[in-house]
């Protein structure tokens, strides 16, 4: 009978009892073999996606200051020219991103403009949703679109790494066949603190067997104990090259996948979370916190990687669930819209701007910002161009790419 995790641990008092002691992990898809790994390939290529959550305004971030339209809308936030990073005569870059303009001059960071899906939804869990299962009806799909990838690629290889998320249980890596763990923390990705005995009781519990069928939370708890080894081995092994941003979320699990990375494990996706982007109030501050730490946290990585001699096999993407309206609101921010847009960073990206920015004035029926490019065409880029994958059966569709790839 099918159980879910969650259900089962509820509803038992001694295995709850056991996982307290077990590191702070989860599986995300089926059963794998405890500890396995797969020999990394020189030619594998890597997807770190970071997922800036909460919904960034795109009209502050990519900036048409030339267009009429935009200083007319938001006469409480509008940058002007003199404040951005100018790419051309109508449109710039906001200031915190001083690092991403030099990857984009250096033709090493596409911006991919008007991005969205049919019929939008504002509502934050619905769009994740959407974009996390990449499906216009996620309730009739319960995996992600990374699961359905790693599936398609390692099947019959599903008992090595081929993944990990570093932000929580994210649903875009469910799959059917391919587990991938969650590390939020090393230090409490481990085994549990006090006498050695606690340890090898815990071993003895989740104790290794050849049975076909055995207990789910066992096998969970003997994976989590057998993956202890193997990643904080990698954890200690690494020495940053540069210096990341201190007290930053997004800068620490960035540095983490370096850490994976350099020790060859295998993983070939990694998902991190930056939250913060719901800016309905104060969104000149708030945003321009975020989008620096977004700027520092993400030139780290990339110079970690150059050090590490991993660059040319590592693209990053950013995602939003979705964009502002075109106007601001009387808090001095915006809320909720529709289209938004994606970087995607590397030294094998082909650099500019992709896609046709919205209009600000030939508005949807509710009068906000019509998108241009389906977010699916990115994926879509990725998988067949970058992670060579068929992206026809992972998308429920056929997408045309883009040619930052």
């Amino acid at each position: 009978m099918a159980i879910d995790r969650r259900t089962f641990i509820a509803s038992s008092c001694m295995t709850a009892a056991a996982f307290a002691e077990l590191p702070k992990w989860a599986a995300i898809g089926p059963l794998r073999e405890p500890g396995s790994r797969r020999a990394a390939r020189a030619t594998d290529t890597i997807l770190v996606v970071v997922d800036m959550n909460g919904g960034n305004d795109g009209l502050n971030t990519l900036v048409p200051f030339g267009d009429p339209g935009y200083n007319a809308a938001r006469s409480r936030i509008a940058l002007t020219g003199s404040q951005l990073l100018r790419i051309d005569t109508k449109t710039g870059l906001h200031p915190s991103l001083a690092n991403l303009y030099g990857y984009l001059n250096s033709s090493k960071l596409a911006i991919v403009q008007g991005v969205g899906y049919p019929r939008p939804d504002m509502s934050h869990f619905r769009s994740d949703d959407i974009w996390e299962k990449a499906t216009l009806t996620p309730e009739d799909e319960a995996l992600g679109w990374i699961g359905r990838t790693l599936d398609q690629l390692y099947q019959k290889d599903a008992q090595a790494l081929h993944g990990v998320g570093l932000s929580g249980d994210v649903p875009a890596f469910h799959g059917k066949y391919v587990t991938s763990p969650v590390i939020t923390d090393p230090s409490s990705f481990n085994y549990p603190q006090g006498a050695p005995e606690q340890t090898a009781a815990l071993k003895a519990l989740f104790k290794p067997g050849g049975a076909a069928n055995r207990d789910y939370v066992s096998h969970i708890g003997e994976l989590a104990l057998a993956d202890v080894d193997t990643v904080q081995a990698a954890f200690a092994n690494y020495q940053p090259a540069v210096a990341y941003p201190k007290d930053s979320g997004l800068a620490n699990g960035l540095s983490l996948t370096v850490a994976v990375i350099a020790a060859d494990l295998g993983p070939r996706v990694f998902w991190i979370v930056q939250g913060g982007y719901d800016t309905h109030g104060n969104q000149l501050g708030d945003q321009g916190t975020l989008l620096r730490e977004l700027d520092q946290s993400l030139d780290a990585f990339y110079r970690d990687l150059v050090a590490h001699g991993h660059d040319q096999r590592v693209v990053v993407m950013t995602y939003s669930e979705f964009g502002r309206r075109v106007e601001d609101n009387g808090s001095g921010g915006t809320d909720h819209g529709t289209a938004g847009l994606m970087f995607v960073l590397g030294t094998k990206v082909r650099g500019g701007l992709f896609g046709t920015p919205p209009s600000l004035t030939e508005l949807d029926p509710d009068g906000n910002l019509k998108f241009s490019t389906d977010f699916r065409q990115v994926y879509a880029s990725i998988l067949a161009n970058w992670i060579d994958a068929d992206p026809n059966p992972i998308l429920f569709g056929n997408y045309p790419t883009l040619s930052f790839l």
